[in-house]
């Protein structure tokens, strides 16, 4: 039995000062004389699916044999010609038939919950009236009990309990059910994800007024928007691209990882629209021309595929895009941006999303040439992520950092420091995977990212399950509906509802670059898990754990 439901009387202290005198003096006789191992229950309220409601005033049961329903009625109580009577005003409906009807209900709910009810007796409990009769009809007799039978209540009660047909039937869950039903205390809670989610859809709301700001330079052919982490860039970047379609104007939308290009592409169905990574957009366009390309996941061949594209892969004659967009533009290296400027000859538009502070590769810069042809716009506001999450990304980029801010959401829950032994990380992280889950979250709705490259053995995305799932990398085929384990850098763009941080023990430098595009993936909770003398040398974590 649940500790929480333990044999005795509920509520056990006295009952409220507007209870009626008469459940009072009930409730102390069964105080004093309840029989041991027994329950009972003072004002159980039902209702079942269909909406019917009902109330008894007493429920008494005995485990090994069943369930009394308990009618009382205060006042001098007398039944004349078939009708019920408390001193001259009449009872309607009648005790019995409130308890029979009780009883009706009661069943109805078992068997809504797929519980097999036990055996259910009814019984009229007269704490102001004192007889040595009992009604002789049939369905009456020996079932009523008066004033001056409440000294003996250890003893009536069993007597009672006795005359319940088909007592036994059930020894199932029936006793938990009506305590969970009872409910003697409720406190109101809301589970982690129903509170994130409220407040996501708050911030959601800043996604068109970023949008109706940015258009005021949207006639500008070379535009460059510069905005921190959680600024909306990518989703800036989509709009600005679906606003152009309605325009009937041709566009090419780059990313620079492969998981973000596929993300985006995703949303968009028209022909008129190419959507893709910059280095599988080289690749398609070399196929495209017949020249046989083998990919291999190697930083040379990506290099040098967007050089051989921009050389071979359009001719003059070639004019297939009106508007070309960059999303994470501070990650495009020097080839890349030959075939940008390519795509976009002959003044086409080119619209360009970046954040400096995540430029992960120094010496990756645009262009000079292009940069003084750009109208700059800068967002400033950041809206994707909770404040706590926000001012710990911004203090990895040096910017001012509301540490208050950041302590107040770890005492919501909303960002947890987890530490332990360095051999267990792992394993807590799916400890932490599987916490999320039982506060609501989705496996599609967690990402575990790790402060390592893909090309590093040691890194959790080469685990195939954390805490008992399957997990996928971001461009892995269904990656969507399942729990994805990624490298920082792959997730670049990338966001998810709850996002856990691991492997700080690896990283050997830029690792507060590498935070911060880490941190800023969670768009609802955080969790960062690693050795304590790891989180230790975080000054900006020392202490919150």
């Amino acid at each position: 039995m649940d500790e929480k439901c333990l044999p005795g009387l509920y509520p056990k202290d006295v009952l409220s000062a507007d209870c009626p005198e008469s459940e009072k003096k009930v409730h102390k006789a069964l105080k004093d004389d309840l029989p041991s191992n027994w329950y009972a229950w003072h004002s159980l309220k039902i209702r079942t699916k269909k909406g019917k409601f009902g109330e008894a005033d007493f429920l008494v049961a005995d485990p090994n044999k069943g369930l009394l329903i308990v009618e009382v009625k205060g006042g001098r109580i007398r039944k004349e010609k078939g009708t019920w009577y408390t001193y001259d005003r009449e009872l309607s409906p009648s005790p019995f038939k409130q308890a029979h009807r009780f009883k009706t209900l009661l069943l109805e709910v078992f068997k809504e919950k797929h519980i097999p009810p036990p055996g259910i007796g009814v019984a009229l409990c007269l704490p102001d009236t004192s007889f040595s009769n009992q009604p002789s009809q049939a369905d009456l007799k020996d079932l009523v009990v008066g004033e001056n039978h409440f000294p003996y209540m250890d003893q009536i009660l069993p007597f009672l309990m006795d005359k319940i047909p088909e007592f036994g039937k059930s020894r199932g869950g029936w006793i938990k059910a009506i305590h969970e039903m009872w409910c003697e205390s409720w406190i109101p809670e809301m589970k982690l994800l129903t509170r994130v989610k409220a407040e996501v859809e708050k911030r959601m709301k800043l996604d068109k007024e970023q949008f109706t700001t940015l258009c005021s330079v949207i006639d500008n052919d070379r535009v460059l928007v510069q905005g921190g982490a959680g600024t909306g860039k990518t989703i800036l970047a989509r709009e600005l691209a679906k606003k152009e379609l309605e325009e009937g104007k041709r566009v090419l939308l780059l990313s620079f990882t492969l998981a973000l290009g596929s993300s985006l592409a995703s949303e968009f169905s028209e022909p008129a629209v190419t959507v893709t990574s910059i280095g599988k957009f080289a690749v398609n366009l070399l196929r495209g021309k017949g020249i046989h390309i083998k990919e291999r996941y190697e930083p040379d061949f990506w290099e040098n595929i967007t050089l051989e594209a921009a050389v071979e892969g359009l001719s003059r004659e070639d004019k297939i895009w009106d508007t070309v967009i960059v999303d994470e533009g501070q990650d495009m290296e020097e080839n890349d941006w030959g075939l940008i400027e390519e795509c976009a000859r002959d003044n086409k538009r080119i619209w360009v999303f970046m954040d400096p502070a995540q430029a992960f590769w120094e010496e990756r810069k645009i262009p000079e040439s292009l940069m003084k042809e750009f109208v700059k716009y800068k967002l400033r506001k950041p809206y994707r992520c909770p404040s706590g999450i926000q001012a710990l990304a911004d203090g990895y980029v040096g910017k001012e950092t509301d540490m208050d801010c950041v302590r107040e959401a770890v005492e919501d829950g909303i960002v947890s420091i987890i530490k332990c032994e360095e051999s267990a990380v792992h394993k807590r992280v799916g400890e932490a995977v599987n916490d999320l889950l039982d506060e609501g979250f989705e496996e599609n709705e967690i990402a575990v990212l790790s402060l390592r490259g893909m090309g590093f053995e040691e890194n959790i995305m080469h685990r195939g399950e954390l805490g008992g799932h399957a997990v996928r990398k971001a461009t892995d085929l269904g990656a969507e509906d399942h729990i994805i384990c990624e490298s920082f850098l792959r997730f670049k763009g990338l966001e998810r509802p709850a996002v856990l941080v691991t492997d700080l023990r690896y990283v050997v430098d830029k690792y507060k670059v590498r935070m911060n595009i880490a941190v800023s993936r969670a768009v609802s909770v955080l969790r960062i898990v690693g050795a304590e003398g790891e989180i230790e040398k975080d000054k900006m974590l020392r202490g919150l754990g």
